[in-house]
């Protein structure tokens, strides 16, 4: 090779062992310890039992998973539950709606900011039900709330502070402060 070849191979060589040597350290921008495995918009996802029948259904605006801590939180959430009476195969449609939502351990929602809890069948003594904050087992179908709670049916309105209802027995139970108006009118 000859020095005329050889001089911009040299100069080549020399830059690159000075770049190597001498360039800045770039840290690389890390992820925080508790970071999501996922976010999405515009969220459906449907739950179905054992026997395939559609259980219930999740809606939200955006979903955000936690894996390590096994926590989803929700905006905007809506959760429409179907009850399906072993006798008589009649389904119940109920749908809870919230500003906010927690879950947690797979079936503990916890729904919070005008939680709106409304029976789309219109089939039983309960047809809505109002908080600020409510705990719904999505397995047992069983709503709580510590909470103010009113809720109106056919010619009766309840109010009550602490609230525990079952969407399969159809019981509900306000614990204090309960007040109770009965409407005369015919529907």
């Amino acid at each position: 090779m000859n020095k005329r070849k050889s001089i911009p191979f040299i100069a080549l060589l020399v830059a690159f062992m000075v770049w190597v040597y001498v360039k800045p350290d770039v840290e690389l921008p890390s992820l925080p310890d508790h970071h999501p495995s996922y976010i999405a918009d515009d969220v459906q996802s449907n739950h179905y039992d054992e026997f395939g029948f559609n259980d219930y259904r999740v809606f939200a605006e955006k979903m955000t998973n936690y894996p390590e801590t096994d926590t989803t939180l929700l905006e905007h959430p809506k959760v429409i539950v179907y009850i399906k009476n072993k006798e008589s195969e009649v389904v119940t449609t109920w749908q809870l709606t919230s500003t906010e939502g927690t879950l947690t351990e797979k079936y503990n929602l916890l729904l919070s900011g005008d939680v709106l809890v409304e029976n789309l069948s219109k089939d039983q003594l309960v047809q809505t039900m109002s908080t600020a904050q409510a705990t719904v087992q999505l397995d047992s179908k069983e709503i709580s709330s510590d909470q103010k709670v009113t809720w109106i049916g056919p010619q009766v309105k309840q109010e009550g502070v602490g609230l525990w209802a079952s969407m399969v027995t159809e019981e509900m139970k306000l614990n204090s402060n309960i007040k109770a108006v009965y409407l005369n009118e015919s529907k």
